[in-house]
């Protein structure tokens, strides 16, 4: 049986290691858009903003889903050094960076990016240039032949 939601402001006044323990129950019976939903956040980064708010981010959010800019700029720059074509980066100061991707990917796994980009990019002051292509890919025939049942 799922755990009942409390409002928001209940959540608040809890001690941080209560909020954490029930916020991870709450994980485990609900998406993060049902949460969203149920305290009338009006998007799931919301949530994500709450959760820094009340310094229990850390505690919450799998390593894996966070976007950590600097793992994604030193991959850029060894996929860069191989390229011919470079980017000009030398002279760059330390806070600017630049992040790009080129794959073939789901739909599922590039909305993953776009979040950690959208997450990262709400917490960043400035101007960005943001150039996006998506094109899609032509289906691909399965290789492997299924072995038919007899009588099928």
């Amino acid at each position: 049986m799922k755990p009942d939601i409390l409002p928001l402001a209940e959540l608040e006044q809890m001690e941080q290691s209560d909020k954490v323990a029930t916020l991870q129950k709450y994980r485990a019976a609900y998406t993060i858009k049902d949460l969203s939903n149920a305290w009338g956040l009006t998007n799931p980064i919301q949530y994500y903003m709450w959760l820094k708010k009340q310094h229990i981010y850390e505690q919450l959010v799998r390593k894996a889903d966070k976007f950590e800019p600097t793992k994604e700029w030193r991959r850029i720059k060894e996929s860069e050094n191989r390229e011919e074509e470079r980017f000009q980066t030398r002279g760059l100061p330390a806070d600017q960076f630049r992040y790009g991707i080129d794959t073939d990917s789901t739909g599922p796994e590039l909305a993953q990016v776009f979040r950690r980009l959208s997450e990262f990019l709400l917490n960043e002051n400035g101007r960005f240039r943001c150039r996006i292509e998506l094109k899609a890919l032509p289906h691909q025939a399965n290789s492997e032949w299924k072995e038919e049942e007899p009588g099928a």
